[in-house]
Parts: C-alpha cells; structure tokens; sequence
C-alpha cells in the first residue's frame, strides 16, 4: 500500500490523487446549493506547466478545491495544492473566474488561506459526527466543477497517518477524486466538519475507500492564526514522548514523558520523567501523535489540563502554553519523519546493504566508510552499497576485533552526504531511535524510539547495548542514534521488546584492528566459522551426536552472540541440552547484560531440569527485564524448585500487584508446589 497527497502528483496522468467509487453502502442525502456555492474550485499556475480548467492540455497544473471560511473572500484549501504556484485564480459555482492571494500557509498541517474579492456564503462549522453517521465530499472532482459524493465517518481523530506533521483527521469512505484537495466534507446539517486532504492508495494509484479530512477544529485555528498573524505558532511544552513499554500497554493507555526540558513549561508545571501522560484537555493520549495534535487545537497562552499517571495513581495539571513558544514539529518540514531535524537528517549517513545477508543496512562513519554486522557479510570481500544515485560495491576491511562488526570502504557515496563523527561522547540518554533500511517501504527510516535500558556489563568481551528502541529486519547494521543526531551504537537486532545494539565505542576498536598484523586471518577465521554456523543452524542435518557435536562446535569458532543463541535453541530442542547450556552460557559471558542470552541460558537449564543454577539469570532478569508472563512463569519455576523463597514470593507479589491473569495459580503453586521435574541429561 502506499499513500498519496490529495493532489501532489496531479497532471503526471498517473495522477494518483484522490480517487475512488462510491461505495456500494454510502448513505446519501440532499446538499443545498446554499453549501455548493460555499465550495470553489482553485485553479493555480505552477512554474513551466499552464493552468488547467476544461480543455487543458496534459500536463497542466492540477486542480484543487476550496472552502469559504470567513467574509472578505477568505478561502481556506490544502497547501500542497498551490505551494509552488506563481499565480492563483478560483472558479465559481457561476463558471466566474477571479484571481486569488495567498494570504498564509502552513506546511505542518498542509493549509493555506487564500483571499479573492467575491461575496460567498461562509461555512457554519460542526462536531465531528460519530463513526457510521453519514458524510458527503464536495469537491472539483476531476476539474468538472464542483459535485457531491457521500459516505460514513470511519474513525476520528486520526493522528498518525504519516502525511503531515501535525494531523487531526477524520477518516472517511465519503468518494474523493483528483482535484477534491481542499474540498468540504460536511454532515447531514450542511455543516463544514472537515476539510478533504489525503488518501491511502494501492500501489497501482487506486483509491481503497480510505479517505482523510482536516478536522473542522484545527482549520479553524490554523486559518484563524494566518488570517490574524501570517503564521501559526504551536506549543512547544519542553517534553520527549515515547510508547509505553509492551509490558505496561497490558494494564494502562497512554504515552511515556520520557524526558522533561528543565525550564520549560512541563517541567515548571510539575510534569517529570517517567510519568505516563494520558489526557490533554478533554482529548486521550495513546500514542506521541496524539499529544501534538492536541496541543495543535490549543491557542497560544492557552491554560490546559494534563492528565497523568505516577506511581500507581492518577494526577492532574495546569500546563501554561507561552504565545511564543513554536512546537518541534512546525519546525520540522519532513512530513515522512515527525522528530527532531538533526535525528531526522542522519538518515542520510545509513544505507541499504547486501551481502552474505541480502536484506540489511550500514552505517557511514566517514567520507568512504561504513560499519555494518560481521553477520551481515560473514566471509564476504565485497557487498553492494545501495545510494540514491545506485548500488555502489565496498570492499569489506579486515580487522582483528571479534564482535559482530565489520568495515567497509565504499567509493561513489554521495559527495558532502552527511556522516557519524566518532570524536564527539555517544548518546546515552532520552529517547534513541534505529534509522536502517525498512523493505517494505524501499527506503531508510527513523523507527519510533525507545530507551537505553542497560549500558554493556564492564566485564563484557563485547558488550551490548540494551534498549526498547523498535527494530525489524534490515536494520541490522544500522544506526542508533540520539535526538541531536550522535551515535549510541549499532543495530544488532532481537525481538519481544529485548532489542540490543553495539556500543559506539566498539566502532573505534573495529578501526584500531584494521592494523593489527592477524586481522586478515581473524576476519576469515570468524567469517569462515559464521558462515558454516548459520547454513547449520538453518539446516542442523539428521539428528544425532556427530551432527550436534558440528554445531556447537561450528557456532562456538564463530563467537557471535545471536548465533550462539539460535543455535542453543536448536539444540536444546534436539535434547542436546549440555550443548544448548554451554553455547548460552558463552553468549553470557561475551555479554552479561545481554536479556536475550540470559534468557536462553534460563530456557535451557529449565528444559534440563537444573532449577538451582537458573537462579542468578532468573533474579538479573526479574530486575532488569519487561515482567512479560512466561518470563515469570520461568522465573517463578526457578525460585521454586531451586529453593529461593524469597525469589519466589517477590514473583508472586509482582504478579498480583499487576493483575496477571495467572496470579491466583502462581500463589498456589507456591504455597503447594508439584515435585520438581528430574534433571535430564542427553
């Protein structure tokens, strides 16, 4: 699927703005010509095409639509209608053309105001009728003039269709066509509830019923601040939102206040780090999106209610909005990346890579280098380097450091591209978010943040990073980085919210290697090993002791982390469990803070029966993992049948506290526990 703006790509006759059938079950009803001639048809001139209207050639500018906001000729429409226009008419329900000034604009919420001298009824607004009541799109469809189309509201607010900075939509089925951009969406009363603006569309350019619509509140505030000032100024409360970890989204709504800016109008108002932010005003929180479409609705100097929950109990407060504050997102003109410029800018420093791994991505850290995964090229000399202007081949650099890196060194990147600079301190706090190459949108993306949950262990071979920051295949190699753009290390990978990357600092010791006088043997030597240990683990073979044996041994030469795990996997479910015990245990011991190997180490002496040594990996994952309910399962096993009561009760306690659905039989189980299971052994 992808999505189009209303009218972005209009005259390129694939023009894939807008458009769709009326759906077999709109219910219809009769729009007066009163509310008709409160909608224009806007005809703008873009630079080297000529003005449509009937009888144009291919080619000529689109065709949007407009509605009559204000007396005085006051039109509001969607900004990417007319931004490059050099001039601008309108077309009256009369067939009357009259020419047209741009008033204001603002990108952040694609709106522009436009004013011409003519005398037109002006829209009463509406609320937002409630899902299923029946809407009609009126519009120039096509550049025909304006014409109706009918529908039902699909769901309001919409706040993270990805098309704008700042989004409060109403999503409609109401038909939408080239040239309805700017057009009305109203109710049964003739009231102006939205303003038509974007579609999601298949990838053929065929419009799926999925239709967006400003909502009548923010056009009334946007046109109002253009109409009073030229500009609008969003509230800026000095705050860093991110989601809910998993394990919290199971009890409670709402978003993560994951930093708060000293000085600034959260933090003077009582708002702290660590709360969960549920309401503003009278609007709910669920996700980042929608806090900046509820501050979007607030007036400059405006006093507005936050609802929050601390520490188990819910609070409110006064959050003063200063006139002059402008929010991030009006800053920021990328409507594909809704965080800071700098973070936002990086993704031009991360690319598409192929190699041993066909699907990943690399990060550049210099003029012609990159650093991606070991396991990402494994014994590869060269990958392919996908730039905007073409694949580019980099030839991997041998270097004597033996965690999961390696070197390229690429010529043809894009001259003056931007980079990482390894001088500068690592990003370690606030929220830090993965940019690395997303296959299904064929481009490279910034993926909603998250935090640094665990620094690497001091004692670690090749430590790791633990954070909640998003990943999914192919972006390993990539880069985790900061709000103001520095580098906190590299995307390694996992899964379940347990997400791990590589420290930046071990990107300085992969350069020191290159000068080491075995570096070509270890890059071979662990190359060679990585490579025959992952087509094993895909592939283990007959099941039995000599193909076991080349497993482990195989995955143990290898040293790397994930594969150590994966292939303990596979062989604790071969009932190998010796050999799954001791490639889990190598994992810890490269990296003790590791979540991902402490757990399978957990898994695989539970699986062997030998309860009593799970318990150091049960009490650091008790303390430092998501209590997601069969990690506690396990750990309550562990602290049972290893002899730890106090473990045992501290679970128990955890799970009632939080309303596990299994807290009834965790507490039975442990007043009136089963005999342990044996030990096995292979």
């Amino acid at each position: 699927m992808t999505w189009f703006k209303a009218s972005r790509f209009a005259g390129f006759l694939t023009l894939a703005y807008l458009a769709v059938s009326p759906p077999p079950t709109a219910r219809a009803f009769p729009v007066a010509q009163e509310t008709l001639r409160s909608v224009v048809s806007v005809l703008p001139v873009w630079p080297g095409r000529p003005q449509g209207g009937r009888g144009a050639p291919l080619g000529s500018s689109p065709e949007g639509s407009g509605v009559v906001v204000a007396k005085g000729g006051l039109i509001a429409t969607a900004y990417h209608v007319v931004e490059p226009a050099e001039r601008i008419d309108i077309r009256l329900s009369d067939g009357r053309i009259v020419p047209a000034a741009l008033v204001g604009f603002d990108a952040a919420s694609d709106l522009a105001l436009l004013k011409a001298d003519i005398d037109l009824p002006v829209f009463k607004t509406g609320a937002v009728p409630a899902p299923g009541s029946p809407v009609c799109s009126i519009g120039n469809a096509y550049g025909l003039g304006v014409s109706v189309a009918c529908g039902v509201v699909s769901a309001y607010p919409v706040t993270n269709a990805g098309f704008n900075e700042v989004e409060d939509f109403i999503q409609t089925d109401a038909a939408a066509n080239p040239g309805s951009s700017g057009g009305a969406l109203v109710d049964r009363d003739g009231k102006l509830v939205g303003m038509m603006s974007a579609i999601f569309a298949a990838s053929g350019g065929t419009n799926i019923g999925v239709n967006f619509a400003v909502s009548a509140e923010l056009l009334v505030r946007v046109v109002t601040n253009l109409a009073q000032d030229g500009a609008v100024a969003y509230q800026d409360p000095g705050w860093q939102l991110d989601v809910l970890p998993a394990a919290l989204q199971r009890h409670v709504s709402g978003v993560l206040v994951a930093a708060v800016e000293a000085g600034g109008a959260a933090a003077r108002s009582g708002v702290q780090s660590r709360d969960i932010l549920r309401r503003i005003g009278g609007r709910a929180v669920q996700k980042p999106r929608d806090a900046v479409a509820a501050l979007a609705l607030a007036n400059p100097g405006q006093m507005i209610t936050v609802t929050l929950m601390r520490n188990g109990g819910e609070i409110t407060l006064k959050l003063p909005l200063a006139g002059s504050s402008v929010s991030r997102a009006a800053g920021n003109r990328d409507a594909t990346c809704p965080y800071t410029p700098r973070l936002c800018a990086m993704r031009q420093a991360v690319f598409p890579v192929a190699a041993y791994d066909p699907l990943a991505s690399a990060t550049r850290i210099g003029p012609d280098l990159l650093v991606t995964n070991r396991h990402v090229v494994a014994d590869e000399s060269t990958a392919r380097v996908f730039t905007p202007e073409g694949p580019v081949e980099a030839v991997v650099i041998p270097s004597s450091y033996g965690g999961d890196l390696a070197l390229l060194r690429a010529g043809g990147l894009p001259e003056g591209g931007a980079f990482f600079d390894l001088k500068g301190s690592p990003a370690t706090a606030g929220p830090l978010h993965v940019i690395g190459a997303d296959p299904a949108r064929r481009e490279v993306r910034v993926f909603p943040g998250g935090l640094q949950t665990l620094g690497p262990s001091p004692e670690a071979l090749y430590g790791r990073l633990q954070v909640t920051s998003f990943m999914q295949p192919g972006v390993s190699g990539g880069a985790l980085v900061g709000q103001d753009g520095r580098l906190a290390g590299i995307a390694v990978g996992g899964g379940e919210g347990r997400f791990e990357a590589i420290p930046a600092e071990d990107v300085q010791a992969l350069l020191e290697g290159r000068q080491d006088v075995d570096a070509d043997k270890t890059q071979q030597r662990l190359g060679q090993a990585l490579r025959s240990c992952a087509d094993r683990v895909g592939a283990p073979g007959v099941p039995g002791e000599a193909a076991e044996t080349r497993l482990a041994d195989t995955c143990a030469r290898a040293q790397n982390l994930g594969l150590m795990i994966e292939s303990g996997q596979v062989l604790g479910r071969l009932g190998a469990y010796d050999k799954a015990i001791s490639l889990h245990q190598q994992a810890v011991e490269q990296a003790p803070n590791s979540l991902n190997a402490r757990l399978s180490l957990l898994v695989s002496l539970q699986l062997a029966g030998r309860f009593e040594a799970m318990l150091p990996h049960a009490r650091f994952l008790l303390e430092h993992a998501e209590p997601e309910a069969d990690l506690v399962r396990r750990i309550l096993q562990a602290a049972v049948w290893g002899g730890d009561r106090s473990l045992a009760e501290r679970v128990v306690a955890l799970m009632e506290e939080n309303n596990m659905r299994a807290a009834a039989s965790a507490r039975r189980f442990l007043e009136n526990p089963p005999p342990a299971p044996p030990s096995r052994h292979p």
